[in-house]
């Protein structure tokens, strides 16, 4: 049902920074990600219900449904 693609941690940070210094440039607050591909390619994680949230700064915001918790933090 899920799946772990191995990306180096550096490879998903500078996408994340990437797309962050993008969502500052267009004067954008925030972007959820609920498509399956865009999420994968910021986690490296395909997950059945995917919904991230990456602000402009800081760091993303996983929402996963109760007691999915604890295996897609370990994934991601």
């Amino acid at each position: 049902m899920y799946s772990i693609l191995r990306f180096p941690k550096d490879v998903l940070r500078k996408r994340l920074e990437r797309f962050q210094k993008l969502l500052k440039s267009k004067g954008i607050d925030a972007a959820m990600i609920r498509v399956l591909s865009t999420y994968t390619y910021f986690t490296g994680t395909r997950w059945l219900r995917p919904a991230l949230l990456i602000p402009a700064d800081g760091d993303p915001i996983l929402f996963a449904a109760r007691g999915e918790e604890d295996e897609l933090l370990s994934r991601t």
